[in-house]
């Protein structure tokens, strides 16, 4: 069997990444897929599944695989056991495309695994993306997502309540530049604290790629009753309402619609 060269398919966004480099975007692959019988690739491919693909995509390139004219020239086999992303349940997104995380693997009592998977329609690439790395704010959106996800599934009761998430901190530190390639995020619970009727956390996440440390986020954050954390809501806002009406020197009890208000009804 000839030897087959390891390239890497990544998102069409990540064009300019896939310049000058053993990498394809997902457009230049199904193009590879396209080409008739008649004519021959260059030589056998190893595909390798990066960043900026959503499930759609992959399940759309193996069905057009298998079609191809050429379809002993390609290895797909890492493409058939790729990590799940997360349910909506733990990452609390409603679109799977906005979900950046699989979901969480247990390693020991206080360390756990996920994969990072971007896909390139998300909502914070929904607008633009620039350069050949990954943006930073994918990363802390990532970290939010775990420790949703590891709490939900992990350390809290599984009663059916449902719970609400509070930030106290958040700290990111970016030691290198995060590109398209497969990531994974280590998540250590540094402090957990039970003692009151809200559990309390601090944690770190670690995001590496090909063995090396690129980015850390430690989140603090509490767990509270979705009920609760309503109403201490809801005081709150009219508490920020009457703050901001002070501020402007008016009395809420002297407001009046204006005249043209009251005559249009």
């Amino acid at each position: 069997m000839a030897k087959r060269r390891p390239i890497l398919v990544v998102g069409d966004k990540f064009r300019e990444f896939s310049s000058e480099k053993a990498v394809l975007t997902l457009s230049q692959l199904q193009g590879l897929l396209d080409i008739p019988a008649g004519l021959a690739l260059c030589e056998p491919l190893f595909l390798i599944p990066g960043q900026g693909l959503g499930e759609k995509d992959i399940e759309s390139v193996l069905a057009r695989a298998q079609t191809s004219a050429h379809r002993d020239q390609f290895d797909f086999s890492l493409w058939h056991s790729l990590p799940k992303r997360a349910e909506r349940a733990l990452s609390h997104k409603h679109r799977a495309k906005n979900t950046l995380i699989s979901a969480p693997r247990r390693i020991d009592a206080s360390l756990f695994e996920l994969d990072f998977l971007v896909d390139e329609d998300c909502e914070l690439m929904d607008d633009h993306q620039t350069g050949q790395h990954l943006q930073g704010m994918l990363v802390v959106e990532a970290a939010r997502q775990s420790f949703l996800a590891v709490t939900e599934a992990f350390l809290l009761p599984r009663d059916g309540s449902k719970s609400y998430f509070v930030f106290n901190s958040l700290a990111a530190e970016y030691k290198r530049f995060m590109f398209p390639v497969p990531a994974l995020m280590r998540y250590r619970v540094r402090e957990r604290d039970d003692s009151g009727h809200n559990p309390r956390f601090v944690v770190d996440i670690h995001f590496e790629q090909a063995g090396q440390e690129a980015a850390k986020v430690t989140c603090g954050f509490t767990v509270m009753p979705d009920w609760r954390i309503r109403k201490i809501e809801q005081t709150l806002a009219q508490q920020a309402v009457e703050r901001h009406f002070a501020d402007l020197g008016t009395s809420i009890a002297a407001i009046r619609p204006p005249a043209a208000a009251l005559i249009l009804g």
